[in-house]
């Protein structure tokens, strides 16, 4: 669906669908969650299963490891049988090997022979035979725990996985010795259960097993299948990482197994692998079941919240609907239309939102048309700052223009005697209205820069006093040429300023400009600096005719000039010295003023940021807008 239409649909589909749309993906996730959370439940269960049958079944193998050990060593320790091997007695033999299967009546094989290997007698057993039976056996020599047995000197069986007959079996060598002090092997004795009753037994122990998908399956060191019983996955031996154990999902004849793999260490030696396989469709079958019952029962709750809903918000709309009647005479321009309260809920204080809206609109309009009367006589306001400032600009540019012009009509007149001297005068004429011109235009693009932004200002540490000392003799000039008298007193020691050399230098010609052309000659101007909060003060006072104290920081404003104040000393004056000191020095991050003295006169005072010697600043030598 795409916006548009979302947006076109009836007020209940915009709440409903949005809400569903909620309700079905909470749903599902809390489904998904749920089951993950069973799952993950069956899993450890299969797992702790699995353990529990592998570690049945390993004992069950070491219990029948043990049963093997002690009917070896028990026949080699028999009295006489170290003269049966010696001598090859084989009904002696017989005899003595007939009374240990009496005992050890689980034996699946049970041997004795020489010193080389040879059988005296052997007892085995056919494959599900239940007693073992005398039979002429093959040579063991080449059996390396035999010959390992024959050649060992301290007298200890030794386990292993053999072959015989087609059979895989679980066998123990028992070295016959012939001395009772160290060993002087005159044969072995050789006991042996076959490995296919030993799994058969290890599954049929493990409690509850289901027979169908159901296995025990050992391995030999080498990594071969020996005996199986129930359910084996076709797959080799994994590599066991230290003391862990390796758990492999498989398919055995179209059902889901999971088998474990444990290593199998007898006498502290590595003999193979043990494997229990069990079937997971049992464990996860509850799994799958109560997926099915969760996801119906949240199916169910979305539909019962999804019903309720509908129902509230059509409720709800249809409290909604005078708002709307309202809401549409309002907008036709009938503000005496007032909505309905139908209650104390959120819609009642809605409509209370709304009657007052209505009021306040109501009286907005009765008060429109003395704004728009203001905001006319603002814009006038505005034109006629603009006339006013095209009539000063005109005003400062006609004088120069008048002069040049004349002058240059002069020199066009064929009646004047154009001396030398005359020359020189008409020259100077020129020449200084064209400079006055020139500058006055350099201080409006100036102005325009600092308006829009774009006054630049390199900050770099300098003493203050020091450019003061450069300036002294050029700002001194200018008062005396005026008949003044300036005072200059500013510390040596001062704090160092953060600022543009040039910029500054320019803010103190403005001010003792401004204090010439305003101070009648014999009159005194001073020029003052000091430390405090971290800033220097500057102050320029003069004895002049002084600024009325209703004009403010309008003094400050592009072309003002005082009513009824001219310059002493007939100066022209454009009215954008003050303007321009104000934005340098607000460039520089400090602030002017100025402040009557009491005995007539003014006093402007500004601040510069003082740089501190121990601050690195990254903008130092770079421009600052």
């Amino acid at each position: 669906m795409t916006r548009t239409k979302f947006r076109d649909l009836p007020l209940v589909w915009k709440i409903l669908v949005p809400y569903v749309a909620l309700l079905v993906v909470v749903g599902a996730f809390g489904v998904f969650l749920v089951v993950r959370d069973l799952r993950s439940q069956a899993q450890a269960t299969l797992d702790r299963d699995l353990a529990r049958r592998s570690l049945d079944a390993e004992s069950f193998l070491h219990e029948r490891e043990l049963y093997v050990h002690e009917s070896a060593n028990f026949a080699a320790n028999l009295q006489g049988m170290a003269d049966v091997a010696a001598r090859g007695d084989a009904s002696e033999g017989a005899r003595l090997l007939g009374s240990v299967l009496a005992l050890k009546t689980d034996l699946n094989l049970l041997v004795v022979t020489d010193a080389s290997g040879t059988p005296v007698t052997a007892f085995t057993s056919v494959a599900g035979g239940a007693t073992p039976q005398e039979k002429a056996g093959t040579s063991w020599a080449d059996v390396g725990t035999v010959q390992e047995a024959l050649a060992s000197g301290t007298g200890g069986p030794t386990f292993a996985f053999v072959e015989r007959d087609g059979r895989s079996l679980l066998a123990v060598v028992a070295p016959v010795c012939t001395t009772s002090s160290g060993c002087l092997p005159s044969g072995v004795t050789i006991a042996g259960i076959d490995l296919s009753s030993v799994t058969t037994s290890a599954l049929q122990r493990a409690e509850g097993t289901n027979s169908l998908g159901s296995g025990v399956t050992l391995f030999d060191a080498n990594g071969r299948r020996i005996a199986v019983s129930g359910a084996a996955p076709d797959a080799t031996v994994p590599q066991f990482p230290t003391g862990k154990l390796v758990r492999r999902d498989d398919d055995v004849n179209g059902t889901a197994v999971t088998t474990l793999y444990a290593p199998l260490d007898i006498d502290g030696r590595r003999q193979g692998a043990l494997a229990v396989t069990l079937p997971t469709g049992p464990a996860f079958a509850s799994v799958r079941s109560a997926a099915w019952r969760v996801a119906l029962i949240v199916l169910a709750a979305i539909a019962g919240v999804v019903g309720i809903g509908a129902m509230l918000s059509r409720f709800i709309l249809r409290q909604v609907r005078p708002l709307l009647e309202t809401n549409r005479a309002l907008g036709s321009g009938d503000f005496t239309a007032r909505a309905t309260v139908l209650g104390g809920d959120e819609l009642g204080e809605l409509a209370e939102g709304v009657n007052q809206m209505a009021e306040q609109l109501e009286t907005s309009y009765e008060t429109l048309e003395q704004r728009v009367r203001e905001r006319t006589e603002e814009v006038e306001r505005l034109l006629q700052e603009r006339t006013d400032l095209f009539t000063s600009v005109s005003h400062e540019f006609r004088t120069p223009l008048a002069v040049i012009l004349a002058q240059a009509d002069s020199l066009q007149d064929a009646s004047y005697a154009k001396t030398p001297q005359w020359c020189d005068d008409v020259g100077r004429m020129v020449e200084e209205s064209g400079r006055q011109l020139l500058e006055f235009v350099n201080d409006v693009l100036e102005l325009a820069r600092a308006e829009a932004g774009g006054l630049d200002v390199v900050l770099e540490e300098f003493r203050f006093s020091e450019l003061v000392a450069e300036v002294r003799e050029s700002i001194q000039s200018l008062a005396a040429g005026a008949g003044l008298s300036l005072k200059v007193r500013v510390r040596r020691d001062l704090t160092p300023v953060l600022g543009d050399r040039e910029r500054v230098r320019e803010i103190i010609f403005n001010l003792i400009d401004n204090a010439v052309k305003y101070t009648p000659t014999g009159g005194k101007i001073e020029l003052t600096a000091s430390n405090g909060d971290g800033r220097v003060t500057v102050t320029v006072s003069d004895t002049g005719v002084g600024i009325p104290d209703d004009v403010g920081d309008e003094i400050f404003d592009p072309f003002y000039r005082v009513k009824g104040t001219r310059t002493q000393h007939s100066e022209p004056s454009s009215g954008l010295g003050l303007a321009l000191t104000k934005r340098l020095v607000e460039a520089h991050g400090g602030a002017i003023s100025f402040t009557q003295r009491p005995k007539g006169g003014t006093t402007f005072s500004f601040t510069l940021p003082t740089a501190l010697q121990d601050m690195t600043r990254s903008d130092k030598g770079g421009p600052a807008r």
